[in-house]
């Protein structure tokens, strides 16, 4: 018994050094990126030694996993099922789908800049970067279904429901973000040859 103890508690040690370990480096990855990030500084700001880092994370890979299963814990990306429960008007879907996308956007700008910069160097970011990009692809054509829009349409509704495009808004234009929300609603509306509903239109919400 005082063995199997001992063990609980070492097993217990060892999976509190290791969230210390990937919370620190969720943060620097958040300030500066993957590639700008040393293990020297993800182990002194986990308080451990860097054997101790290298224990638990021998590879880049396995850091990387294991902080982008933190962030999708922290702030889940916006599912496009929320769309099936709303009324089948596409100018209701269209600023549900942009409200959706772009708070995810505004909660989790450090870790999708990290994405879309640096997916090019870790297989493990391009993953999480794939199923992204079909989350917005998906939102779309959710927003989009019953509008009678061409190809030309739903890409010209994709791009500006893309992280860059809420970024150069938010950033370049310095929209708030309710502005940078209005004015992609306008837009993909107008693309969609569907008018606000009466009332004002603002679409239920998505959380």
């Amino acid at each position: 018994m005082p063995r199997r103890y001992a063990l609980g508690k070492r097993a217990e040690k060892a999976q509190e050094t290791r969230r210390r370990i990937v919370e620190a480096a969720f943060a620097l990855h958040d300030e500066r990126g993957v590639q700008g990030t040393k293990p020297q500084e993800i182990a002194a700001r986990a308080d451990v030694a860097l054997t101790t880092y290298y224990k638990h994370f021998p590879t880049m890979g396995d850091l990387v996993r294991a902080c982008g299963a933190r962030g999708m814990e922290l702030t889940p990306p916006p599912d496009p099922a929320i769309l099936a429960g709303l009324p089948q008007d596409p100018a209701v879907r269209i600023e549900a789908m942009v409200r959706a996308l772009f708070s995810f956007y505004e909660a989790r700008e450090g870790f999708l800049y990290t994405g879309w910069t640096e997916e090019r160097f870790f297989p493990e970011i391009q993953f999480g970067m794939a199923h992204l990009r079909e989350m917005r692809a998906a939102f779309v054509r959710g927003a989009l279904a019953g509008a009678e829009v061409g190809p030309e349409a739903v890409g010209v509704a994709t791009a500006l429901g893309n992280f860059w495009a809420w970024r150069t808004l938010r950033r370049e234009v310095g929209l708030t973000q309710e502005q940078a929300i209005e004015a992609v609603v306008k837009t993909v509306r107008h693309l969609a040859g569907t008018a606000a509903p009466a009332g004002g239109g603002a679409a239920p919400p998505t959380e």
